[in-house]
């Protein structure tokens, strides 16, 4: 008997750890739950990314936009004369003290010379914007005697401050019209006394008042930021300062692409009917321009500038995201309806050979020029 007690308490002693098959099946299914794990881990990140990195994309691609599109809806701004539109503006910049000519005064320009401004990233454009500050009317302030070197008598004196930046005009718009950006050194009585002086401009010559303020800038992508170069400061053509971030200024950064047309009105041949009919690139006066108006007509008639900004997010994806760039109204040919868009301005982002590893935001407006379109449809255009 006590033998068969001592084998029975053998057989009920409780098993001590685990089999080897146990832990095998344990691990197994702990990887699974790793893997799991992981994969869904994996999967919020990649969310996160797609979600942050395009709200970082719309945040670049809304700032870039909101100070370029600000600037062109001021363009224009006491330029607006018909005199005054189209003829080129000499003038000595603030901090760089360097002489500078524009070609023409206009309230927009796309893709001016790269002597003017210098060409940005590949397959972007650029804009030059122009606009004054002043509240003195836009047809200028006529003299009321001839003028002499060293004084402008003008009708209502009391429109000018000291400092303000002017700009002498002949009463009949010369040819070639070439002027120059002065400033009022002092105002006594009816008599402005300029930095400059232009003797010999007959009674009834308009003074234009500038403000003490005008805003000549040019934007342009610059190693995949939007940048902005004051004119009146620096001397925005010389290609040495691109690279230089006190006169090229970034606005925005992960900015891949501009792209901006004109929005023109090109009907009728003596009477604009104040409606755009076309959008291109064309500038007026500029070699590409056929239509045989005068510039001031063919400045006159630009009465919108439709653009794109395409914005990228930061984040690098190792997988290919798109093989396709993004697209935009101005890419497609239109030549049947109007307004038509007779050239193609596709986005091209193929300059960066890793461009479809990241995500993009495009934003597409179009700019009413209202200081153009103020002026009414003028006859003779």
């Amino acid at each position: 008997m006590i033998g068969v007690e001592m084998n029975l308490n053998r057989t009920r002693r409780p098993h001590q750890g685990f089999s080897l098959i146990e832990l095998m099946v344990g691990m197994v299914i702990g990887m699974i739950a790793i893997l799991i794990i992981a994969q869904m881990f994996i999967n919020a990140e990649s969310n996160k990314r797609t979600t942050t990195g395009g709200d970082d994309a719309q945040i670049n691609g809304t700032i870039a936009l909101y100070g370029l599109e600000r600037d062109i809806q001021a363009s224009g701004y006491g330029l607006t004369s018909f005199n005054l539109m189209g003829c080129s503006l000499s003038y000595t910049t603030a901090s760089d003290s360097t002489p500078v000519v524009l070609p023409s005064i206009a309230p927009v320009t796309v893709n001016p010379a790269t002597s003017l401004v210098p060409a940005g990233d590949a397959n972007t454009d650029t804009v030059l914007v122009m606009y004054g500050n002043s509240d003195s009317p836009p047809e200028g302030d006529p003299l009321i005697n001839a003028s002499t070197v060293s004084g402008y008598s003008v009708a209502t004196p009391s429109s000018f401050n000291l400092y303000d930046q002017i700009i002498a005009e002949p009463k009949t718009r010369p040819s070639p019209c070439a002027l120059q950006l002065e400033t009022v050194n002092a105002v006594s009585g009816s008599t402005l006394t300029p930095s400059i002086g232009n003797a010999g401009l007959p009674t009834n010559s308009p003074i234009y008042n500038l403000g003490q303020s005008p805003v000549i800038r040019a934007y342009a992508i610059r190693n995949g930021a939007l940048t902005v170069c004051d004119y009146t400061a620096y001397n925005c053509g010389d290609a040495s300062k691109t690279s230089n971030s006190s006169v090229w200024v970034p606005v925005a950064n992960n900015i891949m692409s501009l792209r901006a047309e004109y929005g023109r009105d090109d009907s009728g041949t003596t009477a604009m009917s104040g409606t755009v009919t076309t959008y291109d690139q064309t500038t007026p006066g500029s070699a590409a321009d056929t239509s045989g108006r005068p510039i001031y007509c063919g400045l006159a008639r630009t009465l919108a500038v439709r653009l794109v900004i395409v914005a990228r997010n930061e984040t690098y994806d190792k997988h290919t995201l798109t093989t396709t760039a993004p697209t935009w109204t101005g890419d497609t040919v239109n030549t049947s309806t109007a307004p038509t868009n007779p050239v193609s301005y596709p986005i091209d982002l193929s300059a960066n050979t890793n461009w479809g590893h990241y995500r993009y935001k495009t934003i597409e407006t179009t700019i009413p020029l209202r200081n153009q379109i103020w002026q009414g449809s003028q006859t003779g255009c």
